[in-house]
């Protein structure tokens, strides 16, 4: 996809909106720095992405970007936006991109908002079309490690990355990738062999577990054994842990008899929480308010279904008497039959669609039921967590005089969150009984055929007030949780030691833990056999990457980059990427190396060695290079000054590789600040019949804009004078001439607009009809109006070359040739 065209309004450099048009295949943007050149380049990024690589850069202060993208100067009751006509095989598309509160983008495509742009691909994993001089460098002045990091994402081998780095992380930190339910595993189960260790008389036990895994059946028949000394004889295996609870239990009630902790929800709970919520929301769905708006048609419906009753009753009878009213006994013609059967006919049909309703109504009482169940399930799950913990609210003076002073810091947290979750836990009650009264109500007013909007209106609110609240009251727990069961297991702790009873706390934990004990041994053996796989994955990951940036990024960046080269250039030279080595030979698979050479010789580093113009030409290739891989939909490339710090000749070779990417069908904007420069690519692509715009001023409403001809009339007609004397001028050489006589007709008319209207028409968006208006209104001839006219019919695009009968002629050619320059005349 090519850019046809771009409006901004109130968003960086521009206020007052402006629509700038592009060239299919090179637009030149010239303007002085600050004049508001680069909002150009930065409204189509933002637009792609929702944020600019220099905000993006900036994330480490964002509060100095904050609120950077909207024009200070813009009214307040206006909304910054980037529109973007898109256009692919005559396919056009408009993208327009809204910029709401705290910086966020409200996409739309055909006025109709969208989540993603419709581009089939995910923009993440593409390179960016966009080159800006700042950023040329960005993948070269990095640490090796970094600059891994940077190729990965710009070849789309982030997966691979993230892979790599998971082995990595899995081998040498592997706490740091456990999921929450292992991290608290690993900590109770520590916590345990911790307490273990402390407590000499159970030594036997905490030996056999240091041993392993293997070890875990004999560890805990010394568990088994040491619990059957402290319960009675008579007790079997299975009974030895219920006797220990009993009997702890019961020296601990006669201290305190709570419980001070919080259930964390594990996986399971929040994916079923997850569940609740796509339920009780399906109540708020648009498709089920529809539903049940349309439901309203049945309460009509009750005079209609007695009718057809009536009419099936009445037709039995006419069956046995068909002469014969049945209810009046009034006879019965041909014709009143016939109305009868029509009428009957008519109700059967406007039941269908009342039948159809009556299912419609079973299945919003069916979801109806099901958001009840879901809600109350919801409401449930989380009360639980804490009832516990709220239940010791008439025991916290009992708690004091186990945690104050010595644990005073536990026995607060404890306070405070009491009070806090109590809070949250009281309004989430009074939401959830508002809701689910509601929820009722609806669901008699469908069993009833009483439908009513404002009453499913009520209700929604009040389910989004509980959900709002549930937020509020996860957020209240989960702000405690830590504390709390901290807190908790400091009591036990008191408790345990208060009445003797830290040996028989042991044994039961071992004896309630054994599963997750056997789990930790698991999760060890998993992470020692993961170390011996990371090498295998680094020898992997570098061959892959050897492949993509070793052989064929050098390759595709090689191309381009000895096309920048100069002759008087000394040769000290990129000479590709690679991969560092070991001094095994093994590769390195997250180090890249940017190699160099002097006159045959490999250097250190082409960061080191190479001058920074020879570094922005290889970060300029590095960003051609990686563009024009892959299948990205983006077939333009926005290049933003690149020529800083180059010299002439490198400046001159840069045009010839703009030319290039023309020929391979990629529309370039090229935007600078070097008039000179771009004057030099006009000349060198003058071919192409691009456009050139000059920003000329700034000012409150942003840049001034206006379109210089992207070569003046004169030339062309002298172009075209060349073609015509050239005697062995083909017939592509002849059509070029029309297309600088039809270029030149459109400047000329431009000019005139200009000097005798008072008007600005850009010369690239006229055709026949405006170029015939414009002359008229001018005062052109109306003969030389005519043959103005005349030179369209072959020299517009859309007449040849496929044009039945079509052929250049030098003498038609010349004829026009005369005209224009008669033409040209009236802009003396």
């Amino acid at each position: 996809m090519k850019i046809k065209s771009l409006t901004i309004r109130g968003f960086r450099g521009f206020n007052v909106e402006r629509t700038i048009e592009f060239h299919n295949k090179l637009t030149l943007i010239h303007g002085r720095n600050s004049y508001g050149k680069t909002s150009i380049s930065e409204a189509l990024e933002w637009l792609l992405y929702g944020v600019t690589s220099k905000v993006k850069q900036g994330e480490h202060s964002k509060t100095e970007y904050k609120g950077s993208y909207r024009n200070n100067h813009l009214p307040g009751g206006l909304t910054p936006l980037v529109k973007v006509a898109f256009v692919e095989a005559d396919v056009h598309s408009e993208y327009v991109a809204e910029l709401v509160e705290e910086d966020e983008v409200k996409k739309l495509v055909a006025g109709k908002e969208v989540t993603d742009w419709p581009l089939g691909l995910e923009l993440s994993t593409l390179p960016k079309p966009f080159i800006v001089q700042h950023a040329l460098k960005n993948l070269l002045l990095v640490s090796p490690d970094e600059r891994f990091e940077g190729f990965a994402k710009l070849l789309g081998l982030e997966d691979l990355n993230r892979i790599h780095q998971d082995f990595i992380n899995l081998s040498t930190k592997p706490e740091a990738c456990f999921p929450p339910e292992v991290r608290l595993l690993n900590s109770e189960v520590g916590a345990l062999e911790g307490r273990l260790a402390k407590h000499g008389s159970l030594s036997p036990i905490a030996k056999k577990l240091r041993e392993g895994s293997a070890s875990l059946p004999d560890a805990y028949n010394l568990v088994l054994a040491e619990g059957r000394k402290r319960v009675p004889e008579v007790t079997t295996d299975e009974s030895v842990l219920p006797q220990l609870l009993r009997i702890r239990e019961e020296a601990v009630s006669k201290v305190f008899a709570g419980r001070v902790g919080i259930d964390e929800n594990t996986q399971a709970d929040q994916k079923a929480i997850d569940s609740e919520h796509a339920t009780i929301r399906m109540a708020l769905s648009p498709a089920f308010i529809k539903s049940y708006t349309d439901l309203v048609a049945l309460a009509t419906a009750v005079y209609l279904l007695d009718r057809v009753k009536f009419f099936e009753l009445g037709f039995a009878f006419l069956k046995v008497l068909p002469t014969t009213c049945p209810f009046c006994g009034q006879p019965v013609n041909a014709m009143v039959s016939k109305h009868i059967s029509e009428q009957h006919d008519k109700l059967l049909s406007e039941k269908q669609g009342h039948d159809q309703l009556e299912a419609q109504r079973e299945e919003a009482k069916r979801l109806l039921s099901q958001v009840a169940v879901q809600l109350e399930s919801n409401y449930k799950r989380h009360v639980d967590k804490t009832a516990a913990l709220l239940n010791n609210k008439s025991s916290l003076n009992q708690l004091a005089v186990l945690l104050v002073p010595k644990y005073a810091a536990n026995f607060e947290s404890v306070k405070k969150a009491l009070s806090e979750i109590e809070d949250v836990n009281i309004k989430l009650k009074e939401a959830f009984n508002k809701a689910r009264e509601l929820l009722v109500q609806v669901q008699k007013s469908v069993g009833n055929s009483k439908q009513n909007v404002d009453l499913l209106k009520t209700l929604g609110e009040q389910i989004l007030n509980y959900m709002d609240k549930e937020r509020d009251f996860v957020q209240a727990v989960s702000k405690h949780i830590v504390a709390v069961n901290e807190a908790g297991q400091v009591v036990k702790h008191e408790l345990d030691k208060k009445v003797g009873m830290e040996d028989v706390s042991l044994l039961i934990d071992l004896l309630e833990k054994r599963g997750q004990i056997s789990k930790y041994f698991k999760v060890k053996q998993v992470c020692e056999s993961v170390k011996g796989l990371r090498k295998i994955a680094d020898q992997c990951v570098a061959i892959r990457m050897e492949k993509v940036i070793a052989q064929d990024l050098t390759s595709a960046v090689m191309d381009w980059y000895k096309q920048l080269k100069t002759t008087g250039d000394p040769n000290v030279h990129f000479e590709g990427f690679d991969l560092e080595h070991t001094r095994k030979g093994e590769l390195k698979a997250r180090k890249i190396r940017v190699k160099a050479s002097s006159y045959g010789k490999e250097l250190v580093s082409a960061v080191s060695s190479l001058s920074e113009s020879k570094l922005n030409a290889l970060g300029l290739c590095i960003s051609i290079a990686t563009n024009l891989r892959g299948e990205s939909p983006f077939k333009f490339l926005v290049i933003d000054d690149p020529i800083q710090s180059w010299d002439d000749e490198h400046e001159t070779q840069f045009i010839e590789v703009i030319r290039k990417l023309a020929e391979k069908d990629i529309q370039i904007i090229l935007l600078s600040h070097n008039a000179h420069w771009l004057q030099r690519v006009r000349v060198g692509c003058r071919s192409l019949n691009g456009l050139y715009y000059e920003i000329t001023s700034y000012s409150v409403d942003g840049p001034t804009i206006v379109e210089i001809p992207w070569d003046e009339w004169k030339r062309r007609l002298d172009l075209v004078d060349a073609i015509l004397k050239d005697k062995e001028a083909d017939n592509i050489r002849l059509q070029q001439a029309e297309e600088e006589i039809r270029l030149a007709v459109t400047e000329i008319a431009s000019a005139l607009c200009h000097k005798k209207l008072g008007r600005e028409r850009g010369a690239h968006s006229l055709n026949k009809a405006e170029v015939i208006k414009i002359l008229t209104e001018c005062g052109v001839k109306p003969h030389l109006v005519d043959h103005i006219a005349e030179t369209f019919e072959t020299t517009d695009p859309a007449h040849h070359p496929s044009a039945p009968g079509y052929a250049p002629q030098k003498d038609r050619i010349r004829l026009y040739h005369g005209w224009v320059h008669e033409l040209a005349s009236e802009l003396n």
